[in-house]
């Protein structure tokens, strides 16, 4: 990766900036830019220059994501978050005579019966363009801090809204792209036919599949020939230091999760409040795997991307290896039982 990551903003709240930074350490001109905000240079200093500074304070002060506080029970009034991801803006239309504008997103997957609720004014918008961008169903970056909680939403107020992405081009790449890595990067799985794709019959073989056996295969592709073994308190099921990706070498933790529960995986076969992938994360690896027998829920993809993101940089990397894909190692090495004809039919 040649390109580090910027954000590209298209709403700030310079009061609320102001209140939370400290100005004697902020660029004197950003300063005067949060200053005078309505001047046309100081939008487009703010849009295009001020996201380092904003990252480097999200570093620091260990602000992590809306799914990571919400799994670990840390939301409360008045805590800063991000959040990265799908929202639905609401009230940027020309008609609207109104100043207050919205982002909602449904959370339901990590609060039950809850939703995202995030309220601002027009007046904030630093570009022309930034109400195309943010209306309607899109995908943004957001620093805000909660303000309510409700039994049916979250609300919350922005300090910015905008594109974490690699570099500042207008073709930047979401940075969320960079932190997932695909089994068919990985040198160790380079012989692997992932365009393959198992039948039903086939897929339900995992069944037979002990989570054991899984755990041998990575051990030895990885060249780890003391598996460690399971016991409760584990962080992770395997820890190795010679994972490959695409000729990197990298530092790699596993979550196995076999075939007794033989069905897609929710947030609650992670442990109570995902406490599984809260230890995952704990151990010091550059790449997060978590392998299952069976499909992934969005509600865990998105845990395993908000935990990679909380240190807002590419340096940990996340990999999810799901039944089909785990149906596609095993197939390669031999090891994914054969369907009964009778199951099977003619083939």
């Amino acid at each position: 990766m040649t390109a580090s990551p910027q954000i590209r903003a298209w709403y700030l709240s310079p009061h609320r900036l102001l209140e939370l930074f400290d100005i004697q350490r902020l660029p004197p001109e950003i300063v005067h830019a949060l200053r005078s905000p309505d001047a046309m240079w100081s939008k487009a200093l703010l849009a295009n220059t001020f996201g380092p500074t904003v990252l480097e304070f999200l570093q620091q002060e260990k602000v992590l994501p809306f799914y990571r506080l919400a799994i670990e029970e840390k939301l409360r009034k008045g805590v800063p978050f991000t959040y990265d991801g799908h929202f639905y803006g609401k009230g940027f239309g020309i008609r609207n005579r109104t100043s207050l504008l919205s982002l909602s997103e449904n959370v339901d997957e990590v609060l039950p019966g809850k939703r995202l609720l995030i309220e601002f004014s027009k007046s904030g918008l630093v570009t022309d363009t930034s109400r195309t961008r943010l209306s309607g169903s899109t995908n943004l970056f957001v620093f805000g801090s909660i303000t309510e909680i409700r039994q049916d939403v979250v609300k919350a107020v922005p300090y910015l809204i905008g594109d974490l992405i690699e570099g500042m081009s207008t073709l930047g790449v979401r940075l969320s792209n960079y932190l997932r890595v695909y089994p068919q990067s990985i040198d160790q799985f380079k012989s692997v036919d992932f365009s393959w794709t198992p039948t039903r019959e086939q897929f339900d073989q995992l069944k037979r599949v002990p989570e054991k056996v899984v755990k041998e295969l990575f051990c030895r592709l990885l060249s780890e020939f003391e598996p460690a073994k399971d016991w409760g308190g584990e962080e992770a099921d395997v820890f190795s230091s010679n994972l490959t990706v695409d000729g990197q070498r990298r530092s790699a933790a596993f979550l196995l999760k076999g075939p007794s529960k033989f069905h897609e995986m929710k947030m609650t076969d992670c442990g109570k409040n995902g406490d599984q992938i809260v230890r995952l994360y704990n151990t010091p690896a550059d790449v997060f795997v978590l392998q299952h027998c069976h499909k992934v829920s969005p509600a865990v993809r998105k845990t395993m991307e908000a935990f990679a993101l909380s240190s807002y940089s590419q340096s940990r990397q996340y990999l999810i290896i799901d039944g089909y894909d785990t149906a596609r190692i095993l197939r390669h090495h031999g090891l994914l039982p054969q369907a009964s004809r009778k199951r099977a039919g003619r083939k």
